[in-house]
């Protein structure tokens, strides 16, 4: 070796750097033409001036020279192509990137098919089948769910039981067990095909006809369901799910499977035994997950199934990790166009391929697209099967699609392929650490765009115990705590729209005026404002005829049955269906469970709160009492024990306007009237207030309710309609509750997650319960009973923060029928009209940890309360600083005493609500049982994926509009990633799927708070049309809002976004600021603005969100009050451009919280008067 050296070194004749000095006054920079050229021609004039002298353009020796240049650059060319395809980062063609990416054993991902499950919605059979009723149902189409017949499920049970193997009768499947939380069976049918037991069917969809197959399906060792390795002859089989809601559930029912594509298959021979040997298979669009290979025997038929191993790390048909008895493996290759090899083994890890060999795949569509339920209805195919005679039948189906399919995938970019190659080596396909679980989720699938992965629980925790999560996202919550603080707060939110038809004109009322009446905030409104009616007068008792399982029927009795509703005439007049009716015992006995009791048994209640759920004529039987058929003319929806009082009535609330009243106010506001909607709790209507008898106070009164004097004094208003002769505005009522642990206790609810019982056939609820332990403020008594809340909603500032100190909360109703099971609670517990001066919690500002001013709870001890102002007396003993709250209507202000002046003065440090604290309380949270956590593991790890195809369709909408794309489930997630994640994470790891959602900024698609005008200054020198710069405003925010750019949860800063586009822009614009579009906003609300966890940011801005303006003043900062609805319900908490109550936001929620959310860049939106009237601002107080 030495000698071989040390001759290389010495004598080689071709030594580069020999031959380089040789050339060094060549330039060996030269690639292109002209360069090339113009190098030759310096270096024959340095080198040969006297053999070479002839330059001009006729020349020979030059057309030689650009010959040679000419080539030269070709050359260049070719090697500089060659070179960069020779690395992954520069490679451009197709089979460059392919090849390059499995040298570090990364296959690219080929198409994947739309696949799901069609529900089977009717069944027929050519069989003689008889159910119990000796039916015969030979060519009978049985419905499932059918409301018209009562024997369908027996019936379209055993059609199908008819049609399966001996011994799979429902109830006895092939393979079951719990897929995604739903109890999943596997059911053979005894098909007589000779062929592959697949059905095709076409459909249209996104404008293109499509090819799809119904296919056999299983659900062996996997957590999904999926296609049944394909075998001619082969029975079907079918999907039983039943998720414990009932037959009219999506999730229960008989399924079948389905894949877009078609199936097809290629023969070939392997005559010569070869190691690593490579079939092609040459067809172009086969799918990234069916591919089934088969060897044949002597006759064709199939003889053994040859196991697939992913081309990945450690695993490949080379070498693999599988057990020794595996040896008939191979690898899938992708090719370019999602062609694919089969490669084979070099006979040391893995048999040699040796005779025939058959192999399955489907060609799916190489495209991205969504398959809706309306695409997929009534697919019809047949089935034949041989019955348990031996003759021939046919089984007749149709099935619909459920739910949407969102799946499908085109095959992977190459700029994915450059992108998740390296991060999938890096790790060598397998999660252990932090970067891992954010790297490898990447390459499950194409249609991952973004991942954020985060480690709930630590390592550490012992197998012999359950996991519990203390947040309760993934567990139950059950916890005590002291330090409860109870307040409501009114509101008056507003929202604004335009309109260009009639048809929009009902969509705003069916979406976004008629909807409010449904959120709890209303009725809650409803129950403090319009009050009961009393019946005491009456002395009428309750005859209890009948009872049962949550009813009871009777009638009212005073001297005789007495008539209620519209026959009456006496305050039970307001007794109708749907109506609250309160009984309070005949004697010193209490109620307890549909009897009355000794007082002081322990839970009993001092009063009962029934709904009226049905009435029989005039609820008297015309003065007789009970019906002939011995039952009660009135029923109940629960047990009131007999000769219980009635005390009062709570009327009926009616959510929804008449036709009539809707063809009403299109016509008001087609000529853009002005007016207000009022309801009238004796016919249980809404009704129209016009313009000149529509109060234009905030303030709710019922005392002119109603007045036709045209003098404007009907404040009993709930939606307020005015407009500026293009928008309109809207403002509407809103009384909200909110419960608050100081320290102790936090609170987790997700609005979206909704559980079910099926055991009690209800709805599961988060609540909080005041224990019984707390005393009742009048007598300082304990309550004696425990109270519930259930909690409706988080509280969310201005900036996009939600505060888990605190939920709302509402009335609760068991059985979801939206009327209250007792809306006496909050009287109760604060008796808010005795001392009301003791009747009030406290909040101060402070900064919080990134600077944003919020409120927090502050001792009560603090303040001097008094009704007026008029009722202190200066200076008195009172020190500096001393705080004093006046909470009559017409003040509501907290004021501080200056000792120097002798006055008060107003500050917005704090607020007050009606309420009170120090509440003991358990708060009780039901987690969903989609996410089990296995007690075996230490480490939760909570992946959030935001989907490509999510990403397109919620672009798109923006864009064009029509339905608001939801993100996929976490258990649609799980389904799609689990199959490729699973096997790849530590085995002390679990794995829980968010699916991540887009949260708008700007624009009319925006949440009302989070709506604004960006206010541009442009130079005056600057040529450039004001429509240009609008448009390249709007196109540096959407840069600035790429996805690159942001991560899940993060907070968005107006000075960023102010910072590019002034550098996008420069020198054409000067300045631009951010205008909020709410009432009520100062400026600099919007300039901090944070994510949730599962959130990422989008811009809805567009060109009419742009402003040009000459130059910044103060007028140009105050918001326009102009803001687009949207038709989803905000969440957000309201806003305070003063901290007295008496100026509130216009948006509902917590008003309190609010007053952080205008500090913005200083005061400068704020009001220090405590003024009731803001522009457009709504009136709210504590009360």
């Amino acid at each position: 070796m030495a000698t071989t050296d040390r001759q290389n070194r010495l004598l080689i004749a071709e030594d580069w750097r020999k031959i380089y000095t040789a050339f060094q006054q060549a330039d060996f920079k030269s690639y292109d033409f002209e360069t090339i050229r113009r190098t030759m021609v310096a270096y024959l004039r340095e080198n040969y001036p006297d053999d070479f002298n002839d330059y001009i353009e006729s020349s020979e020796y030059v057309a030689l020279l650009d010959l040679i240049a000419y080539i030269s650059q070709s050359l260049s060319f070719r090697v500089d192509l060659n070179a960069r395809e020779n690395f992954l980062e520069t490679a451009e063609r197709r089979n460059s990137v392919l090849r390059l990416a499995r040298l570090i054993n990364y296959n690219a991902k080929r198409n994947t098919p739309a696949t799901g499950l069609l529900k089977f919605t009717s069944v027929a059979t050519t069989e003689n089948v008889v159910d119990s009723a000796g039916t015969d149902l030979a060519n009978v189409t049985v419905v499932w769910n059918d409301g018209t017949n009562t024997n369908y499920r027996e019936q379209f049970i055993n059609i199908l039981n008819a049609a399966n193997t001996s011994g799979q009768t429902f109830g006895k499947p092939q393979e079951s067990d719990t897929i995604g939380g739903i109890k999943t069976e596997i059911y053979t049918s005894n098909s007589n095909n000779t062929d592959l037991p697949i059905f095709a069917f076409r459909r249209p969809i996104s404008g293109i006809d499509r090819s799809f197959e119904i296919v056999p399906a299983t659900i062996t060792d996997s957590e999904n369901i999926y296609e049944k390795t394909p075998i001619p002859g082969g029975g079907f089989t079918y999907v039983y799910r039943t998720d414990g809601a009932g037959d009219t559930s999506n999730n229960t029912g008989f399924f079948a499977l389905f894949k877009q594509g078609g199936m097809a298959n290629t023969e070939f021979d392997v005559v010569d035994t070869t190691t690593n040997f490579v079939q092609s298979i040459n067809v172009n669009n086969i799918n990234n997950s069916d591919v089934w290979l088969y060897s044949l025997d002597d006759f064709g038929q199939l003889e053994k199934i040859w196991d697939k191993v992913p081309t990945t790390v450690g695993n490949n048909a080379i070498y693999n990790s599988l057990a020794k008895n595996k040896r008939d493996v191979y690898n899938v290759v992708t090719k370019n166009n999602d062609a694919i090899d089969l490669v084979f083994g070099d006979g040391n890890f893995s048999n040699l391929p040796s005779g025939r060999f058959r192999v399955y795949y489907r060609v799916s569509d190489n495209a991205r697209y969504s398959v809706q339920p309306g695409d997929m209805n009534g697919i019809t195919f047949s089935l034949g099967y041989t019955d348990k005679n031996g003759g021939a039948q046919t089984l007749t189906v149709t099935a619909s699609l459920q739910q949407s399919v969102y799946n499908a995938t085109a095959t992977e970019s190459s700029d994915s392929i450059k992108e998740k190659a390296p991060q999938a080596y890096y790790s060598q396909n397998r999660m252990i650490t932090a970067e891992d679980y954010n790297v490898v989720p990447l390459s499950a699938s194409q249609d991952i765009i973004k991942v954020k992965s985060v480690n709930r629980t630590a390592s550490g925790i012992s197998r012999a115990k359950e996991i519990v999560d203390p947040t309760g996202a993934y567990s139950n919550v059950s916890v005590f705590a002291d330090d409860g603080i109870l307040y409501r707060e009114e509101t008056t939110p507003t929202f604004t729209f335009t309109f260009s038809n009639q048809n929009e004109i009902l969509s705003t009322i069916n979406n976004s005026v008629e909807a409010k009446l449904k959120d709890s905030t209303a009725n809650q409104f409803f129950y403090l404002k319009y009050g009961t009616k009393d019946l005491s007068t009456l002395t009428a008792s309750w005859v209890s005829t009948t009872t049962g399982t949550n009813t009871n029927t009777g009638y009212f009795n005073a001297s005789g049955p007495l008539a209620i509703g519209e026959y009456a005439t006496s305050n039970l007049k307001y007794a109708k269906v749907g109506a609250l009716v309160k009984f309070t015992s005949p004697d010193t006995r209490e109620f307890l469970n549909g009897k009355l009791v000794t007082a002081g048994t322990d839970n009993a209640e001092d009063r009962a709160w029934v709904k009226i759920s049905a009435v029989e004529g005039d609820g008297s039987n015309q003065g007789e009492g009970n019906l002939e058929s011995g039952v009660g003319p009135v029923t109940l929806n629960n047990i009131i024990p007999a000769n219980a009082v009635a005390s009062s009535v709570f009327p009926v609330f009616t959510t929804t306007f008449t036709t009539a009243l809707k063809n009403d106010l299109i016509e008001r506001i087609s000529a853009y009237e002005e007016f207000g909607l009022r309801y009238n709790e004796e016919t249980s209507e809404w009704s129209v207030i016009t313009s000149a008898n529509l109060s234009s106070e905030n303030v709710f009164s019922l005392v002119n309710a109603g007045d036709t004097t045209a003098t404007n004094l009907d404040q009993s208003w709930y939606f307020k309609f005015t407009n500026d002769g293009n928008t309109y505005t809207v403002t509407y009522r809103s009384l909200a509750y909110v419960f608050e642990s100081e320290k102790q206790n936090k609170f987790h609810f997700d609005k979206s997650e909704k559980m079910y019982d099926y055991t009690t056939g209800r709805a599961v609820k988060d609540f909080i319960t005041v224990l019984k332990n707390n005393t009742i403020p009048a007598s300082g008594l304990g309550i004696g009973y425990p109270i519930n809340w259930q909690v409706v909603d988080t509280v969310e500032e201005s900036d996009g923060y939600q505060d888990n100190r605190k939920v709302k909360v509402g009335f609760f109703d068991q059985d979801d029928d939206g009327v209250v099971d007792n809306p006496d609670i909050f009287d109760i517990i604060v008796d808010p009209d005795t001392s009301p001066t003791t009747k009030f919690v406290f909040f101060e500002k402070y900064n919080s940890y990134n600077n944003i001013e919020r409120f927090r709870p502050y001792a009560a001890t603090n303040f001097v309360v008094s009704k007026n102002e008029t009722d202190i007396t200066l200076p008195g003993s009172y020190t500096n600083g001393q705080l004093f709250y006046f909470y009559d209507e017409s003040e509501n202000v907290i004021k501080k005493y200056d000792s120097t002046t002798v006055t008060l003065t107003t500050t917005t440090d704090y607020i007050a609500r009606r309420g009170r604290s120090a509440i003991n309380f358990q708060y009780k949270h039901h987690a969903g049982q989609d996410t089990r956590i296995d007690p075996s593991v230490s480490n939760i790890i909570d992946i959030f994926m935001l989907e490509r195809s999510y990403d397109d369709r919620f672009r798109t909408w923006l864009r064009k509009g029509g339905t608001k794309p939801t993100a996929s489930t976490s258990d649609q997630l799980r389904i799609s990633y689990s199959g490729f994640l699973n096997p790849l994470k530590g085995l002390s790891d679990q794995i829980v799927y968010h699916p991540v959602k887009y949260k708008i900024l700007f624009g009319s698609k925006a949440d009302e708070e989070f709506q604004a005008t960006f206010k541009v200054v442009k130079n005056t020198g600057s040529n450039v049309t004001n429509a240009i710069i609008k448009t390249r405003v709007i196109q540096a925010i959407n840069e600035f809002f790429a996805l690159d750019n942001f991560d899940f949860g993060d907070t968005f800063y107006f000075t960023e976004l102010a910072a590019y586009v002034h550098q996008q822009l420069a020198p054409d614009l000067l300045t631009v600021v951010i205008v909020p579009n709410q009432s009520g906003q100062g400026f600099g609300s919007l300039f901090q603005i944070s994510g949730a966890s599962d959130e990422i940011f989008i811009s809805g801005a567009t060109v009419d969100d742009v402003s040009i303006i000459d130059a910044l003043g103060a007028n140009q900062l105050e918001a326009s009050g102009t803001v687009v609805t949207s038709t989803t319900t905000t969440t957000s908490s309201g806003r305070s451009t003063s901290a007295v109550s008496s100026v509130t936001s216009s948006t509902s929620g917590t008003g309190y919280s609010s007053g952080s959310s205008s500090s913005g860049s200083s005061s400068s939106g704020s009001s220090s008067s405590g003024s009731s009237s803001s522009g457009s601002g709504s009136s709210g107080s504590g009360y």
